[in-house]
């Protein structure tokens, strides 16, 4: 979370803006660190995990501005990303939900970021992992247009639409509760529109799909959305369950090969000027770390390197350019997170974020 915070403080800097957290109950420090270093926010402390839509809710009554900006606690955001969005919105007609390019923790384009309409065959086909039809592949990723369905990781939207819908339908405890706004936006009559311009980074993924609880809260969440907007729901429901079924060994398999693959890097680099902070990094990684300037760095080409980012003497937008450059595959991502002795990265669009201490 600190390091998206950093990130907006960073890209709200020339902004009038509040940043409301909501906190599900976490079992950490959270509400002692965020009082030290980030001072400024609003912040709202749940005894229990109310789930994703309640928790936003809660935020979206206390907003006093003209636009709201969901925000997942896992995302960088770049230091123009909101400023672009708000501009962007304002200049299309009817602009219901904007969203932006989401990327992973290699750099590498999340086709979730723009989705088409959610239809039995659309579901269906995702969940035995045939992906096409699901995404909108009618836009490029560094395009912009309208998209019937964008993720709940990155959403703008002006306050007085929101309340011309229902808004997040507290039903859905995790997924689904962004394709459902998505589609209550456009039952109103306004479009939502994909800004491939502008990139954040998204850590998470789908690695929740690996656990038995939240593959089946996936499945309900898409239950809930068929029983909800479609009158023939039962036999569509019916028809999903024995896709479900078989989707669970399918994702099953997908998830084993993926963390099979192993990134294998010959090179440590270091953009930063922290001598204790290289020398934390050789002692963990047990390599040589070559120290580099962004100057340097956002002119080479990376190739099996594993490349270390001081978040304190960079700034966010170039961190997710150099990252995006060199998304080859061969090469991995670390950042160091504010205020912590620990670099966070992760190496795929179905792992979780890694955290390691320093």
């Amino acid at each position: 979370m600190c390091l998206c915070l950093a990130s907006l403080r960073e890209a709200l800097d020339d902004l009038e803006a509040e940043i409301i957290v909501v906190d599900n109950n976490s079992q950490d420090n959270t509400r002692s660190i965020l009082s030290r270093h980030f001072p400024e926010i609003v912040y709202i402390q749940n005894a229990s995990n109310i789930g994703f839509s309640k928790a936003n809710n809660q935020a979206i009554k206390q907003a006093k501005g003209e636009f709201i900006c969901l925000i997942n606690p896992d995302t960088i955001i770049g230091k123009d990303v909101i400023k672009q969005a708000i501009m962007k919105h304002k200049s299309l007609n009817q602009c219901g939900i904007l969203g932006v390019k989401l990327l992973d923790g290699t750099g590498s384009f999340l086709p979730e970021s723009k989705i088409n309409k959610l239809t039995l065959k659309t579901a269906t086909l995702k969940l035995i992992g045939l992906s096409d039809s699901y995404y909108n592949n009618n836009l490029q990723e560094n395009e912009e247009g309208e998209t019937a369905t964008l993720v709940g990781a990155f959403m703008c939207f002006k306050a007085k639409d929101y309340k011309t819908v229902d808004g997040l339908d507290e039903n859905y405890f995790m997924y689904g509760e962004d394709i459902d706004l998505s589609y209550q936006f456009e039952n109103v009559g306004l479009k939502n529109y994909y800004l491939g311009s502008q990139e954040i980074i998204h850590f998470k993924g789908e690695s929740t799909l690996r656990d038995k609880l939240y593959f089946q809260r996936f499945f309900d969440s898409t239950k809930l959305y068929f029983k909800k907007h479609y009158t023939n729901s039962t036999v569509m429901i019916g028809f999903a369950s024995v896709f479900f079924k078989i989707a669970k060994y399918f994702k099953k398999n997908q998830m084993q090969k993926s963390s099979n693959n192993k990134i294998l890097y010959k090179a440590i680099y270091y953009i930063g000027e922290d001598q204790d902070l290289m020398k934390s990094i050789h002692t963990l990684y047990k390599m040589k770390v070559i120290q580099i300037d962004f100057s340097n760095a956002v002119n080479k080409d990376f190739t099996r390197s594993l490349i270390v980012f001081d978040s304190s003497q960079n700034q966010f937008s170039d961190i997710i350019s150099i990252m995006s450059k060199n998304n080859h595959g061969s090469n991995m991502f670390r950042i160091k997170i504010p205020f912590h002795n620990m670099l966070l990265g992760s190496d795929s669009s179905t792992s979780q974020g890694d955290i390691l201490k320093l």
